[in-house]
């Protein structure tokens, strides 16, 4: 069983895997944003938002199908979304970076008890 495997229970397992999953919405629509408003795909912030939202979808699908690696990607999730929390929060030009700000923060506590378990 993963939630054994990666020393977590099966709530936080469930937890991780939905916040990622919001997480990856929050970074597609703020990438969408900056776009939108004439940031180039290859602009520093709109590479990090892209690798997060790819990230949170590789963590959710590896905590679903309790791949080895899973510990791995909760890891890698953590770190990021505390930096695209960071990011969020200090460019926050209007209130849906914060919300960035907020889901990338609720990945990396959802994501945290399955990394120090």
């Amino acid at each position: 069983m993963l939630a054994a495997r990666i020393g977590g229970a099966h709530a936080d397992v469930s937890r991780c895997i939905a916040a990622s999953l919001q997480c990856q919405v929050s970074c597609e629509e703020g990438m969408a944003r900056r776009v939108a408003r004439g940031e180039p795909l290859s602009g520093e912030v709109v590479r990090l938002l892209r690798q997060c939202a790819e990230l949170c979808e590789l963590n959710a699908r590896a905590l679903q199908k309790e791949s080895r690696l899973a510990r791995r990607t909760a890891s890698l999730c953590f770190d990021l979304a505390n930096l695209v929390a960071r990011t969020a929060w200090l460019d926050a030009e209007d209130r849906d970076s914060y919300t960035l700000a907020r889901d990338a923060l609720q990945l990396a506590r959802a994501c945290r008890p399955l990394l120090f378990a």
